[in-house]
């Protein structure tokens, strides 16, 4: 799959954006360089969930939404929002930083002991979809750098996955899996993830706009604010946020315009601002930035590279093949 870039990795916060597409979140910063993040489609904790509606009934949900269903709007796979929108372009950018606050640690550390420093992440994400002439013949351009020297590209036309790494050349492979569904969904939910962040504080205010909607039809503007209280049931729960139960949320601000009818988001502003409790016992200071826009329309020329090579693969002998596959490979 295609991570979401990730940046140096540091104790007391999390271990694994996405990138873009992560997302391009949290995950993307306090991440190992060679470490996936994890899918940002993990569910809300189970008391936070909300079941998806029914396709004509966004607009009710969305004239005085909850903050579950904000969630559940902008948290839908690609494969459904494209139905509605259509040919897109999909931009989000996304500026991350965590430092301690407080006097600097010893310059002399003891052996083992956990040494917090400063870090941030630029990440820019962008994804082209065509609408394809049948089903099986997907045509997208993804695209995630940071930074910090560290990107990605994909090109998928038709059966064909296009690849390259930052500053590597272009290589190409049969389309044997659904993994690119998963690089959309990342894409797709990053204003999603942005937003579960901020959700345990976070206060909404909709205003209808018409004519600004898909099609010339209504649109939804939600304003966002930080609550007065906290809603303990709204942190993200899995195996890798558990450094959330620790997490304040400070300051919320920003935008988000979805479509009426479909719920699909358009655009969004999010800013938030966090602390927490680092490994070395000073406190860190948290802000997330992310601005997201969809752009409904022809895309441009989605082509496979031109200079893109097979994949090389390596000849294994038929003892080889029984060794490492324990005799299913070869008679």
């Amino acid at each position: 799959m295609l991570p979401r870039v990730a940046g140096s990795q540091h104790h007391g916060t999390h271990g694994a954006l996405a990138v873009a597409l992560g997302h391009a979140l949290l995950v993307i910063a306090c991440g190992g360089d060679d470490q996936a993040p994890p899918s940002s489609a993990s569910a809300l904790a189970p008391h936070a969930e909300a079941s998806p509606p029914a396709a004509d009934d966004w607009s009710a949900r969305l004239a005085a939404p909850t903050v579950p269903d904000l969630l559940a709007a902008v948290g839908r796979p690609h494969a459904t929002i494209r139905e509605r929108v259509g040919p897109h372009t999909l931009t989000v950018t996304t500026d991350f930083a965590l430092a301690p606050v407080g006097e600097p640690p010893s310059a002399h550390p003891k052996l083992d002991a956990p040494v917090v420093t400063p870090q941030a992440v630029h990440d820019e994400l962008s994804l082209r979809w065509a609408l394809p002439p049948a089903p099986s013949e997907a045509r997208f351009a993804l695209s995630q750098a940071n930074d910090h020297d560290r990107g990605r590209d994909v090109v998928v036309v038709g059966q064909t996955v296009h690849v390259r790494q930052a500053h590597r050349a272009w290589y190409h492979y049969p389309r044997d899996s659904d993994v690119v569904e998963l690089w959309l969904d990342d894409a797709q939910r990053s204003v999603h993830d942005a937003l579960e962040l901020a959700a345990p504080r976070l206060s909404l205010r909709a205003a209808a706009l018409p004519g600004a909607g898909l099609e010339g039809g209504p649109a939804v503007e939600i304003t966002l604010g930080l609550a007065e209280a906290e809603t303990p049931a709204l942190r993200a729960a899995g195996p890798t946020q558990g450094w959330r139960a620790g997490a304040e949320i400070q300051e919320v601000e920003g935008v988000v315009r979805l479509d009426a009818a479909s719920g699909a988001w358009l655009s969004a502003t999010v800013d938030v601002a966090y602390g927490l409790r680092g490994a070395d016992g000073r406190p860190l200071q948290g802000s997330l930035h992310l601005e997201a826009q969809v752009t409904p329309g022809d895309p441009g020329p989605i082509e496979a590279p031109p200079d893109s090579s097979p994949v090389p693969q390596r000849l294994r002998y038929d003892e080889e093949q029984r060794q490492l596959l324990d005799g299913l490979a070869a008679p």
